[in-house]
């Protein structure tokens, strides 16, 4: 399994960005690059609620996700933005 996600990350850009699911509730995948916003991802990461101003407004794995960066994958602006990384 682990093999899978690393020639992805290797040989294909990867990236990390978000996917709508509802009206203000989003999920934070790995994708493909050229794949659109709704096509096949390769792994849930994890969700971002905009609704919340408070509290959990959001939930990622950081060991998925650093696995992820450290094989090549980037991060996508608006991403990048919402938790300041």
């Amino acid at each position: 399994m682990l093999k899978y996600f690393f020639n992805y990350c290797i040989y294909k850009m990867v990236v990390i960005r978000l996917s709508k699911k509802e009206q203000n509730f989003f999920y934070i995948n790995a994708i493909y690059k050229k794949k659109s916003v709704n096509g096949k991802i390769i792994k849930r990461i994890g969700y971002y609620n905009s609704l919340i101003n408070y509290g959990k407004s959001f939930f990622i794995n950081y060991k998925i996700l650093l696995f992820f960066i450290k094989n090549g994958a980037k991060i996508s602006k608006r991403l990048y933005s919402i938790f300041k990384l």
